[in-house]
């Protein structure tokens, strides 16, 4: 029961945050301008600047501008894109895809990364390639993955010539649909020196949380016993120690992933890849807002949604967190 009326508080206070975020996005907004100043002409007529408002609603009060916009939240309905003059639901959704297809790998690849480098680093405490590996850790971890980003562009784009620089294909190659990328060999040259630019970056969190609850666990008595039992420290190390240190990078896990779209913004834009972050930014400078509040508000659900199910995991996977 205890546990219900925590799930229930949650929900009703992430569903509360969502509609504070989409209420501010929607007034941010329209602060910026007439949205529709790139399709007016000097010489269209009164009348057909007012036809055209019509047809995006802009006439509209804004309070009847306000309901449409959270009908369409529910309803999926967001409305024509001022620049791009379709659908803004198609043309999220399709960008929201091509970033996912950089995200979770890199996450995957991360946190599978950090996992075992933490292992390693706390079994070899004290000696000198700990030190080594905390160094670099707290490196990449502090380096803006944008900056990694132009890095790697510089070393293995420009000087070695070995990836490509920017773009999800190659210049002239047909984008047939997401199921046929995931088979040519060009997305994925395009894709690594992204990929790896986000990896490094999300590497250092899981690397650090698992050394340092190795480090916890590794002192406790059952680890002594279990040595005294004759069991190898290779054994004891990876079967006992770090599946007892793991509870803190599962949860950190479901927080990376919602934060891991808001970092996407400077990647993509790095890269000039096409992805929803990048759609965000390009849409802020059109004044193309439709499609710029709903890039903004999916990012914001990823992140509330993964908050909410880190704290859920957090109580599952711990028996001595309590709900009352």
């Amino acid at each position: 029961m205890a546990f219900r009326n925590y799930l229930a508080k949650r929900l009703v206070g992430t569903a509360f945050s969502y509609l504070v975020i989409a209420t501010m996005i929607f007034f941010m907004f329209r602060q910026i301008g007439d949205p529709l100043g790139l399709h007016i002409s000097p010489n269209m007529s009164p009348q057909q600047v007012t036809e055209l408002k019509e047809v995006f609603g802009l006439n509209d009060p804004w309070y009847v501008q306000y309901f449409t916009f959270l009908k369409g939240l529910v309803t999926f309905n967001w409305g024509i894109s001022f620049y791009y003059m379709e659908s803004t639901y198609g043309i999220v959704t399709q960008r929201l895809f091509n970033s996912l297809l950089l995200t979770l790998p890199a996450i995957l690849i991360g946190y599978i990364g950090g996992i075992l480098g933490g292992i390693y680093l706390g079994w070899k405490r004290g000696q000198p390639s700990e030190r080594l590996g905390m160094i670099i850790a707290l490196l990449f971890r502090s380096t803006p993955r944008f900056w990694v980003g132009i890095l790697l562009i510089f070393v293995f784009g420009a000087k070695l010539g070995l990836f490509p620089m920017s773009g999800m294909l190659s210049p002239g190659s047909e984008f047939g649909g997401h199921l046929e990328l995931l088979v040519r060999p060009d997305f994925y040259w395009h894709a690594a020196l992204p990929i790896a630019s986000m990896t490094l970056y999300l590497m250092g969190l899981p690397l650090l949380l698992m050394r340092t609850s190795m480090l916890e666990v590794i002192n406790m008595d059952f680890v002594d016993l279990i040595r005294a039992k004759g069991a190898s420290e290779q054994r004891v190390m990876y079967r006992h120690v770090a599946r007892n240190a793991m509870l803190p990078v599962s949860t950190a896990f479901a927080v990376a992933i919602g934060f891991s779209f808001g970092g996407n913004v400077l990647v993509e834009t790095v890269f000039s890849y096409p992805g929803i972050g990048r759609l965000m930014v390009n849409s802020v400078f059109r004044g193309d807002y439709p499609v710029a509040q709903f890039s903004f508000l999916i990012m914001a659900a990823v992140v509330l949604v993964m908050n909410l199910v880190a704290d859920i995991a957090y109580g599952y996977l711990d028996p001595r967190v309590s709900y009352e």
